[in-house]
């Protein structure tokens, strides 16, 4: 049961934030974690450039034959990304928003394990002790 709480408390706090630009999206949701999985299962085309937004203007991220490539060791902020096939046009950008977890998430998280540890170790130890048999008596109670 607290198990089961502690894993719906976690889903309901954890924010998600996908979009979609064309055929641009977010396929696996790591903005919590500083990663994320873009994905263009549907583009045509034979090579796909993959560019992010940056102050001096647009840099390639990916650039091949692939329909997704994950990017980690993002931190936290809002960031632009478009997709071009075969040397075309790019399409509409998507935006993405990276909030990693607060640290008194992790600190509750750790308090939690702490406490369900230090519970399991009380049952073993209540659950190997037995009143050792006088001599004489029958030990295979």
């Amino acid at each position: 049961m607290i198990i089961r709480t502690v894993i719906i408390l976690a889903y309901f706090l954890m924010p998600i934030s996908a979009a979609f630009a064309d055929d641009l999206m977010v396929a696996d949701n790591g903005l919590s974690a500083g990663y994320a999985t873009l994905a263009w299962p549907d583009a045509a085309g034979e090579t796909f450039l993959l560019e992010r937004e940056a102050d001096s203007g647009w840099t390639a991220v990916y650039d091949g034959p692939d329909h997704a490539t994950t990017l980690s060791g993002l931190h936290n902020g809002t960031y632009r990304f478009r997709l071009s096939a075969d040397d075309g046009m790019p399409g509409d950008v998507l935006e993405i928003t990276v909030a990693h977890h607060p640290l008194s998430r992790a600190w509750m998280f750790f308090g939690i394990g702490a406490v369900m540890f230090a519970g399991l170790l009380g049952l073993l130890a209540a659950g190997t002790r037995r009143p050792v048999p006088a001599s004489g008596e029958d030990a295979t109670r």
